[in-house]
């Protein structure tokens, strides 16, 4: 069932239009001139059906009025006066579809259609990509403030530094900057720097053309190609060597590229975001990063700030992570203990969200009960952090239970090949499984 709503002065139209699509069980309201589509124009529609021509206003200075607000919104023109230059105007200005009058039901029905599975495909590329990529999550005013930057700077610019430890989500704030910028609808395309074969760069980013080199038996795209309208994310930047930080640093200053081989130029208009866990001013001051590259990348700059620096964040991440793992799982998302969660804020998490994320999974995995105790969790965090913890019998056995888990598991719950991997008999298996109370 979609909500619907209908601007036209034509009484006539608007009450066919309605008892027709409320026989097929879809929610109606109609509005017969500018001002009183205005007044419902920030509700939550699914389609918008709006008369180009209004007795008191223009219907597309109306449609534009709406995307300011809502650029997502699917607004469908209608007109009696139809003409070429209308129906071109209003789709340049935002509209879905344009619909000549007399109306045609079925045409209306059709769009409506290609509309709903517009929006339904629309929702399922965020909730995959909240999936895929996940959520800056955090109330410190490091979190509020970084979030706060990208939404102001990515519109603006296409050129990025995040800089921030391993582990504190530097790809995600990537994400972020390109969902917020102009090249949103373009795709996000990953370097891993450090990774990159030395004698592959200028292949690996540009591309080359057949017979370019040996081994080379046709053409391929570069990645700065394939970024093209979109985001090209280059991780770990520090670690490129002198030659390939020279080709990227005319690619920024020329917006052009060519591939190996090639005998051309090809411009690419793309955000470049760049990320490092190191100092870069130390490396320039080193020789052992071009300055001018920085001085290029580093137009707007994302510092991330390590979780130790934000601990009253933890707790929403555990929390967050307990659940989407739930969700991914099928089953009902675990809690920590008051206990389990002081142990958490007071350690440092030098892994960052990362390590937290590896726990919290681990716990998740391997305790049956359904709130993480403070004994649960010590098992998953690093040596050295059970001061407090249980005495040597009882980390022994906790050891011994998370052991047998483990072998369980990963043996899919076949106690023979748990056995197995345990190098103990079967027989011996079923009674230390008795005696800890594991099914």
């Amino acid at each position: 069932m979609a909500k619907i709503l209908i601007i036209d002065d034509e009484e006539n139209i608007r009450r066919s239009l309605k008892s027709a699509l409320e026989r097929r069980k879809h929610s109606v309201v109609t509005a017969e001139d500018f001002k009183a589509g205005e007044k419902l124009s920030d509700a939550d529609f699914d389609i918008i059906f709006l008369d180009v021509f209004l007795p008191d206003g223009n219907g597309i200075d109306l449609l534009k009025k709406m995307l300011k607000t809502n650029k997502d919104r699917t607004v469908v023109m209608i007109s009696g006066h139809a003409d070429i230059d209308t129906a071109v105007r209003a789709i340049q200005a935002g509209a879905y579809d344009f619909i000549e009058k007399p109306i045609s039901l079925d045409r209306v029905l059709i769009t409506l259609d290609k509309a709903t599975e517009k929006s339904r495909l629309t929702d399922e590329k965020e909730k995959l990509s909240s999936i895929i990529y996940g959520e800056l999550i955090g109330n410190s005013k490091q979190i509020k403030k970084l979030k706060s930057d990208i939404a102001k700077s990515a519109p603006k610019t296409s050129r990025f530094l995040i800089l921030g430890e391993n582990g504190t989500g530097k790809e995600l704030v990537a994400h972020m900057i390109h969902q917020n910028s102009r090249h949103k609808n373009g795709s996000f395309v990953t370097v891993n720097c450090a990774a990159m074969p030395k004698d592959l760069v200028e292949s690996e980013l540009f591309g080359h053309t057949a017979g370019a080199f040996t081994g080379a038996t046709k053409s391929r795209k570069g990645r700065f190609l394939e970024a093209d309208g979109g985001s090209i994310f280059l991780d770990e930047i520090s670690e490129m060597s002198p030659a390939a930080q020279a080709k990227i640093l005319r690619v920024i200053e020329s917006s052009e590229i060519t591939a190996v081989g090639g005998d051309r130029s090809m411009t690419v208009d793309c955000n470049i975001i760049a990320a490092s866990n190191r100092d870069l001013n130390k490396m320039v001051a080193e020789n052992k990063f071009r300055q001018d590259l920085l001085y290029r990348l580093n137009v707007v700059q994302f510092e991330i700030p390590p979780l130790r620096e934000r601990k009253n964040d933890i707790g929403l991440l555990a929390e967050y992570f307990l659940r989407r793992f739930a969700n991914e799982t099928g089953g009902e998302p675990k809690t920590l203990s008051d206990e389990a969660m002081d142990i958490l804020k007071d350690f440092n998490f030098p892994g960052n969200v990362r390590e937290l994320k590896n726990i919290m999974e681990r716990a998740n995995i391997y305790c049956e009960k359904s709130v993480i105790g403070a004994s649960d969790l010590s098992l998953y965090l690093p040596q050295g952090k059970m001061a407090a913890g249980p005495d040597l019998k009882t980390a022994a056995e906790n050891f011994e239970i998370d052991y047998i888990k483990s072998a369980l598991y990963k043996s899919d719950g076949n106690v023979t090949e748990a056995a197995r991997r345990l190098g103990i008999e079967r027989s011996h298996l079923y009674k230390k499984m008795n005696k800890y109370g594991i099914r």
